[in-house]
């Protein structure tokens, strides 16, 4: 069965078919799901239960894999995986584990991954194993669309610039801090970079918004009343409800999604807190980010 792509119909996402992810996949269909990812951002595949193992070795035709920064939730059997959940290994709440990407309001929550290392991540893979029975969901937000909707002053502005992320010892966000806690000494001191405020994307030249809310502190090259006010009138982009794809999430599902600017996500913590909400993930390593040149 040829890949078929399926568009969510929203402002990103699709659905992939003909897949068996468990299989050894040719170049063509490998190829086929790298277009997907650069057309869509945000790939779901369905109905397929996936070990660590599984998903390791399917996340690794996309390229090398790397373990997280969060070590003390790495995966022990399998390094290249980290389990994302809300549960500590006595079974009460895991706050800092819960706020791992998924906050309250996405107005907030935001982000690509890895975008506090010097070289961010390609693309991230995330498989359910445990679901609550309401809420979690994951968001996307079209982040090229809000670039380009952005008023002409404002691009002036942004264009250029050079934005400081920071994970460990975040201050500007405190459900970030609140996560980046679990961090060892290590994680603290290495999960810091600086990156356009505007990239384009590696692999298409698109310009996006690439601060976002979760890990950014400030611009750099401006003051910081005026760093503020332009970092709240980004976020604020990132956030209309006419850029965004939500995805509820069912057993056996997994999301690939592009980390190289365009996409953002967040996960919803709406979810009761007494039902554990657990996942497998994987992070395909990427190249520096690069900033925005208009012709």
């Amino acid at each position: 069965m040829a890949v078929q792509i399926r568009p969510s119909g929203a402002a990103c996402g699709a659905e992939v078919a003909g897949v068996d992810m468990h299989a050894d996949l040719p170049a063509a269909d490998i190829a086929a799901l790298e277009q997907a990812l650069l057309d869509h951002g945000v790939l779901v595949f369905r109905d397929q239960p996936l070990t660590p193992h599984a998903l390791a070795s399917f996340s690794a035709r996309f390229g090398p894999l790397q373990p997280h920064v969060q070590r003390a939730y790495q995966h022990p059997d399998v390094p290249e995986i980290v389990v994302m959940t809300n549960r500590k290994a006595d079974g009460t709440f895991d706050e800092a584990g819960a706020r791992r990407g998924a906050i309250e309001n996405t107005r907030d929550g935001w982000h690509s991954d890895l975008s506090y290392d010097p070289v961010p991540a390609k693309a991230t893979l995330l498989h359910a194993q445990a679901l609550p029975g309401s809420g979690g969901n994951t968001c996307f937000t079209n982040a090229r669309r809000a670039f380009a909707d952005l008023p002409l002053d404002i691009k002036q502005r942004v264009i250029g610039r050079t934005a400081a992320f920071t994970y460990g010892g975040h201050q500007r966000n405190q459900s970030a801090a609140k996560a980046a806690s679990a961090l060892d000494a290590s994680g603290k001191a290495t999960s810091q970079a600086e990156h356009p405020v505007i990239n384009a994307h590696v692999a298409t030249g698109e310009p996006a918004i690439y601060v976002n809310p979760l890990i950014t502190t400030a611009i750099l090259e401006v003051d910081h009343a005026d760093s503020e006010a332009l970092l709240e009138t980004l976020f604020d982009a990132l956030d209309r409800p006419a850029y965004r794809f939500e995805h509820e999430w069912r057993l056996g599902d997994t999301l690939m999604w592009d980390n190289r600017g365009g996409i953002m996500h967040t996960g919803r913590l709406d979810y009761p807190r007494d039902q554990l909400r657990q996942f497998i993930r994987t992070t395909v390593s990427g190249a520096a980010i690069e900033p925005y040149r208009p012709d």
